[in-house]
């Protein structure tokens, strides 16, 4: 039993660690590790809302939203304070598919509307805004 447990169990650890590595690590990771493992965070030219905001290696930024240059149903964006320490993550979503879904992390009853030229998604944010 207890090894039947374990061919389950280990990949399973194996895959979420390995994940946390592939996204930069932990809650302590800052926006110069992100940068130096290919993150992109270009939109720091101009800080959003006080927040530097990076986008995983070879998905939409904040930097291709503004430029128009993609129709992502969803994007995934690591945020870092100003001091470049790791803030939380946000969440956007189109704003053509949002469903009126609540944000509890924000404490809102609705995503908020991203405040951004050529960009029509909503953002819920997994941080203290």
């Amino acid at each position: 039993m207890f090894l039947r447990m374990s061919l389950f169990v280990l990949p399973l650890v194996l895959a979420v660690a390995a994940a946390g590595t592939a996204l930069g690590g932990g809650n302590g990771s800052t926006m110069a590790h992100a940068q130096a493992t290919g993150w992109d965070c270009r939109s720091q030219i101009g800080a959003i809302g006080g927040y530097y905001h990076c986008a995983p290696p070879g998905k939409p930024s904040v930097w291709n939203l503004i430029a128009g240059d993609t129709d992502a149903a969803s994007v995934e964006l690591r945020v870092f304070n100003l001091d470049g320490s790791f803030a939380g993550i946000e969440s956007l979503i189109r704003a053509d598919l949002y469903g009126g879904q609540p944000c509890p992390q924000d404490n809102l009853d609705e995503w908020a509307l991203l405040e951004l030229p050529g960009a029509d998604y909503r953002a819920c944010h997994r941080f203290d805004t």
